[in-house]
């Protein structure tokens, strides 16, 4: 860059910029100064000031300091030309400090400054000035269209510029609603401009050109009342993003829909579309970060969170360089989101600028509102990306941040040992240099076999060479100096699973060991491998009989499908199932294998699990259908074998691909029937009867639901072998069918009445047949009926009851039998007209159904009488405990004579006091207690007791009278050895305290008792006196201090409390109180005050002498008379 052609600021703004294609071409030494009558100026021009060969050493700044390790993700470069002349600038030529930047496409770049000038670069080279808009204030926000052909710049005093980028004509100047706020950023949608301003309002700038003339409309997007915006982001001319202190809000054709942001509400957030998916906006403030997914469907808008993560720091920009997500952080670091998070860039160095005054408001006078004032610490003033490169601006210059080479990074993670860092990077590489750097770094792995000991790093080796196509160095180098560990051979075992192998397949040698070593430590992994990889890299021999050697019967039959299909599969492991190995996880036999073979054959799918061709499928499951029920030569069908090894997994095999074909399409109806006719014959040969019911629920189940038709021969074999299996599962199973039958062929139901001659069929049966009476008394045969079957009739009861009033007549000589079923549902079908069997069906009931049954008949209110009398006789022998609750809580339920009965007779003891006070034998019920406490071993029961009985005297003290509230005082205050002091101070409305003390206390507890709460009431009474007297004092105080006098000293001495008058000699207290003098005067007053000590004897007040009357003669005196002129 040659810096002595760059043009002066004074000559770039007096010269007729629009003759002028480019600045390159203006030849300046034939600038006449005369002709443009350039005023003198001792100030030094732009390019003199550029063209110095002066640079202050402090101000210096070199790329050196930013040098990082060539790890690092990110390379950064310092803009050395520029900043050196924003410097230069700054200090002589009064440009004022650089507040904000943007770059544009081709290498333009421009820089404002604080006082209002522009800076415009191209390739580091200075093209224009423009210095004339001084009065505007700071710029505060740039912006470059697409193209790079426009620019806006926005001014602290409100004003939006727009400037055409090559030359710096300024082609419009626009006003956003007066000049009462500050431009705070603008920014492009489409050919549209933006402006946010320090009020929180979003303008929308519209230019045109009619006739020629250039023009702007300006309409307001979103009113800062609303809620002050403070960043906002586009995402192109119609769908606009914005973030308040409180919420996000999106903003497209005319509506607005919110989310509220996490976060402290005095941290700035930032906003920014994901560069992938335009639906995504990512937002952040403090130390959360989440992605919000954006949808918008006509007029409605939604917003909904994606994902939330929290950061290290808080990130104060956001911006997405190289298809990653950037963030600069409030340490000034500059971050990639993912897995290089955690390695920072650390750009301090360069002093990034902030447009914080901007936010507060010292470019505006002040007029900003307080939302500004509290997010405005840090906002970022000059960071901008394009074609992938961010400009970054500090107070000691300008970088430009973009990603690494990637093969630069790898190279050195290879050099300093980093090697899954560096695969990692080789697999998003992509060309020949990257495919040259993978070749080296194998052919060095094969002389240090080491490195593939760790699992990551061989797992990235092999993704290398399946994508570089490197199959012959993977096995013919790789393999033969690295087999031994152990962490390549499963990475390549997963490699061949995951079928990454399939195109370029290893040798049947190379196979045939790498199963063989797999089989070491990994043995499940080696049937995966086999099942996966193609017939050509495998040797069929070899491997069936390694496989076969070591139990690995999944292997087996991959090879044998691999061979001739799922069906030979099964033929193949037929032989060697062990039908004794019980199946499930622990089966060691080729069960668990037969059946996987089994589900790909009815799947339609290959060796392997691999799916076939769409037109192969059809046939494939033919055939599969076929050989599963094929015996052969001697050989049983594999369906035979896989009920006799696990028949719950067989049958689970056979439900799910009930709805598939073969059993879906035309003819899958006769294929299950075939399948249902196969099993019913199979399960003669099975001994455990679990298995059999297992077949039988299967059959009943597709019969039920409508999978097998009603086939008569079918239907038959299962009712002769519900016959003779005697269980509930098959009773069940055996309904199941009659349902079918009855809604399908209602006529043909009576006749397979008598087909099974049990209960619990015959029941369903006849209410099936509307035949409820018998269905009754065939219930009730049942000899253990289950949970389930108790649900049932209990449903059908109440069913016929809602239809048939008479049903519960019908039900009463069954109520008993019912009760002791099910008690709790028996209560509920019980009316008021069955009333009088409660007690009748109490009795005949045992002793736990009697309890229940009547806490039942409690809940609903149905309880009384002699169903009570019962109720409360089953508790006091079974539940002894709860009588007690059940007396207090249900005071008239029982009548309270026989309830005394009961418990005498019955017990318990501690409830018949309840029961002799409901009597109205109030002493009896207070010696009853007495006796339980005299009873009373423990001092936590006895001391209940107690309560309890003087709770009984509190309470039929005011009921009887005096006398015998006094007795039964006395009575418990003499046996009890400590009385709650509450219930003493009852007693003594009834006792006298002497005699309460004196007469009734035996107990020198209940004495000292009783004079403890005497002394307390007391003392309670003394000391409210003291407040009472204090507290008068002080308003006697307060009243005379305000009146500005004393108080006269009458009444009665304080100390012999006679009249002050009948002796000679006062001394005054505070408080308009005296003492005569010779009596002994407070020390001081109750309100605080100190008495005085001298005495004051003042001599009496002499009365006023009243003079007489004199007696005196009174004069009448007439006015004058005026004459008629009204003279006097």
């Amino acid at each position: 860059m040659d810096l002595l052609k760059t043009p002066s600021t004074q000559s770039l703004l007096d010269s007729d910029l629009e003759s002028v294609e480019s600045l390159q071409y203006v030849d300046f030494e034939e600038l006449d100064e005369v002709e443009y009558a350039l005023p003198t100026s001792e100030a030094p021009t732009l390019a003199e000031v550029l063209s110095s060969e002066e640079l202050e050493s402090e101000n210096k700044i070199s790329s050196s300091k930013f040098e990082e390790t060539t790890c690092s993700a990110l390379q950064v470069d310092f803009l050395q030309a520029i900043s050196q002349q924003l410097l230069q600038a700054q200090e002589r030529s009064s440009a004022g400090a650089a507040t904000t930047l943007s770059i544009g496409s081709n290498g333009r770049l421009t820089v404002g400054t604080a006082h209002g000038h522009l800076l415009s670069f191209h390739d580091q080279t200075l093209r224009w000035v423009c210095d004339s808009n001084g009065d505007n204030g700071a710029v505060t926000c740039l912006s470059y269209n697409h193209d790079g052909t426009r620019l806006l710049a926005g001014f602290a005093r409100g004003l939006v510029y727009q400037y055409e980028s090559i030359r710096g004509l300024i082609l419009r100047k626009v006003t956003l609603g007066g000049e009462l706020w500050g431009t705070l950023r603008v920014t492009w949608a489409g050919t549209s401009g933006l402006a946010l301003d320090t009020g929180g309002s979003v303008w929308l700038i519209r230019f045109s050109r009619p006739l020629g003339v250039r023009s702007a409309r300006v309409s307001c997007l979103f009113s800062g009342a609303r809620g002050e915006v403070v960043a906002m982001a586009a995402r192109d001319a119609r769908i606009l993003a914005l973030a308040t202190l409180s919420r996000v809000i999106i903003v497209a054709g005319g509506r607005a829909a919110g989310v509220r942001l996490d976060g402290p509400p005095d941290v700035l957030p930032v906003l920014e579309w994901c560069e992938l998916d335009n639906r995504i906006l990512v937002s952040a403030r403090a130390n959360i970060m989440q992605w919000l997914a954006v949808t918008i469907i006509g007029s409605s808008i939604s917003l909904r969170p994606v994902q939330r993560v929290e950061l290290k720091s808080t990130p104060i920009w956001l911006g997405w360089l190289g298809g990653s997500l950037t963030i600069f952080d409030s340490d000034e670091n500059l971050r990639f989101w993912g897995d290089d998070y955690d390695k920072p860039l650390d750009l301090s160095q360069i002093e990034p600028v902030y447009s914080s005054s901007f936010f507060k408001g010292h470019w505006t006078d002040g007029r900003v509102s307080q939302a500004m004032c509290k997010a405005g610490e840090s906002a970022l003033g000059g960071a901008c990306i394009s074609e992938g490169t961010l400009a970054l601006l500090g107070r000691r210059g300008v970088v430009r941040v973009k990603p690494r080479d990637l093969l630069a990074r790898a190279q050195s993670f290879i050099a300093t040992g980093r090697y899954s860092q560096a695969l990692r990077l080789l697999c998003s590489a992509q060309g020949v240099e990257a495919k040259k750097l993978v070749n080296e770094f194998i052919g060095n792995l094969a002389d240090r076999p080491h490195i593939l000991s760790n699992k990551n790093v061989a797992v990235q080796v092999v993704k290398l060479c399946h994508k570089y196509d490197f199959s012959d160095e993977l096995w013919n180098c790789l393999w033969e100096n690295c087999s031994g560990e152990q962490a390549f051979v499963e990475a390549l075992g997963d490699a061949a699973v995951r079928g990454e192998l399939s195109n370029k397949p290893p040798s049947p040698d190379f196979t045939q060991e790498l199963i063989e070593r797999l089989a070491e430590f990994e043995p499940d992994l080696v049937e995966r491998v086999v099942a996966s990889l193609p017939l050509t890299s495998l040797d069929p021999h070899r491997a069936s009989v390694f496989t076969r050697d070591r139990g690995l019967w999944r292997g087996v039959g991959a090879i044998a499908a691999a061979l001739d299909g799922c069906s030979g599969a099964m033929r193949e492991l037929v032989t060697f199932v062990d039908e004794a190995c019980g199946g499930g996880a622990t089966c060691a036999c080729a069960g668990g294998a037969l059946l996987l073979a089994a589900a790909d054959a009815l799947a339609g799918r290959g060796a392997g699990g691999r799916a076939l061709p769409a037109h192969a499928r059809p046939s494939a499951r033919h055939d599969a259908l076929h050989t599963l029920l094929a015996e052969e030569a001697g050989i049983r069908s594999p369906l035979r074998v896989l009920v006799a090894h696990d028949t719950s997994a067989a049958v689970r095999l056979l439900e799910q691909c009930s709805r598939e074909p073969p059993f879906a399409g035309p003819l899958g109806k006769q294929n299950r029937l075939r399948v249902a006719r196969a099993l019913l014959n199979y399960t003669k040969d099975l001994e455990e009867s679990e298995k059999r019911l297992e077949i039988l629920e299967f059959i009943a189940g597709q019969l039920s639901s409508g999978a097998l038709p009603l086939d008569h021969d079918l239907i038959k074999n299962m009712q002769e072998f519900v016959a003779t299996t005697d269980d509930e599962r098959s009773d069940r199973a055996w309904l199941m069918v009659l349902t079918r039958i009855r809604s399908q062929r209602d006529q043909m139901l009576a006749q397979y009445r008598d087909a099974i001659l049990r209960p619990r069929i015959l029941w369903r049966m006849d209410a099936m047949l509307d035949r409820h009476d018998e269905a009754l008394k065939e219930f009730f045969e049942i000899r253990n009926p289950s949970s389930k079957d108790i649900d049932e009739f209990f449903e059908h009861l109440r069913s016929r009851i809602e239809v048939d009033g008479e049903m519960r007549k019908r039900l009463k000589p069954y109520l008993s039998a019912l009760v002791e079923l099910r008690p709790r549902s028996a209560a509920a079908l019980l009316n008021d007209e069955c009333s009088d069997l409660i007690s009748t069906i109490l009795d005949s009931l045992s002793l736990k159904c009697k309890i229940e049954f009547g806490d039942c008949l409690l809940d609903t209110g149905r309880l009384r009488g002699d169903a009570a009398a019962i109720h409360l006789r089953a508790l006091c022998t079974h539940r002894p405990s709860d009588v007690k609750d059940f007396l207090i809580k249900n005071t008239g339920i029982v009548r309270p004579e026989d309830a005394l009965g009961i418990v005498k007779e019955l017990g318990p003891r501690d409830a018949e006091s309840i029961c002799l006070e409901a009597t109205g034998d109030h002493l009896g019920a207070l010696d009853a207690l007495l006796r339980s406490i005299s009873s009373s071993q423990d001092e936590e029961s006895k001391a209940a007791v107690v309560d309890e009985a003087s709770a009984l005297c509190a309470r039929v003290g005011p009921t009887v009278p005096t006398s015998m509230a006094a007795e039964m005082w006395t009575r418990l205050l003499r046996s009890a050895g400590s009385v709650p002091p509450p219930l003493l101070f009852e007693a003594i409305a009834y006792l006298p305290l002497e005699e309460l003390v004196v007469k009734t206390c035996d107990s020198p507890r209940v004495a000292a008792t009783i004079l403890s709460g005497g002394v307390t009431r007391k003392g309670v009474w003394q000391c409210t006196t003291r407040i009472v007297q204090r507290e008068a004092h002080e308003a006697l105080a307060r009243a005379l201090t305000v009146a500005r006098r004393g108080a006269a000293a009458r009444g009665l001495c304080r100390r012999c409390e006679r009249p002050l008058e009948s002796r000679s000699g006062v001394r005054t207290l505070h408080c308009g109180r005296a003492v005569h003098a010779d009596c002994e005067p407070e020390p001081q007053c109750a309100c605080g005050r100190r008495a005085p000590t001298e005495a004051l004897s003042l001599p009496p007040w002499p009365r006023r002498r009243t003079a007489l009357l004199h007696d005196a003669e009174l004069l009448l005196v007439a006015p004058p008379r005026p004459d008629l002129e009204g003279v006097v």
